[in-house]
């Protein structure tokens, strides 16, 4: 069952990639974004997996656009927030305000997206998710969480 339908997925992936017309690889999205993980939970794999993936992607950007908030904002009855948000100086904290903009309009587009059916518009989308992650996001976060962990540890 489970490679029956990973071997689907990776059809459907391709018949999608051709449709859509972006260049990211199966393995470039999976890697990132956890596809796979999620069409095994999901026990099957959708007519609309380009929604699906792109879903995903703004999963992803959305939970660390939370995490930003509770960084930026914490809630004071949260002693993890509270902690955690004394660790970065303001200009850090305009940093995170920069990158939750921009994964607001990632959000948003998809949105757009859902509601135009606009298949280049979309393959556009999943290619610019995946450079945003590997040429921007993903070292920030790095950095970020590298001086959480340095500060929880001591």
């Amino acid at each position: 069952m489970k490679q029956e339908l990973l071997n689907e997925l990776k059809e459907k992936f391709e018949l999608m990639k051709n449709e859509l017309g972006f260049k990211s690889s199966f393995e470039e999205i999976d890697s990132i974004f956890f596809i796979s993980d999620y069409i095994l939970r999901e026990r099957f794999v959708s007519e609309n997996l380009s929604r699906k993936v792109c879903s995903r992607m703004v999963d992803l950007f959305m939970s660390w656009s939370n995490y930003f908030h509770s960084i930026i904002m914490p809630n004071p009855q949260n002693i993890l927030n509270a902690s955690e948000s004394k660790v970065f100086d303001s200009d850090e904290k305009k940093e995170m305000t920069e990158l939750m903009k921009k994964i607001m309009a990632i959000s948003s587009k998809n949105s757009l997206n859902g509601l135009t059916k606009d298949k280049k518009r979309e393959g556009e989308f999943i290619d610019y998710c995946v450079g945003f992650w590997q040429e921007e996001l993903k070292e920030k976060v790095i950095k970020m969480m590298t001086k959480i962990n340095k500060e929880w540890e001591k």
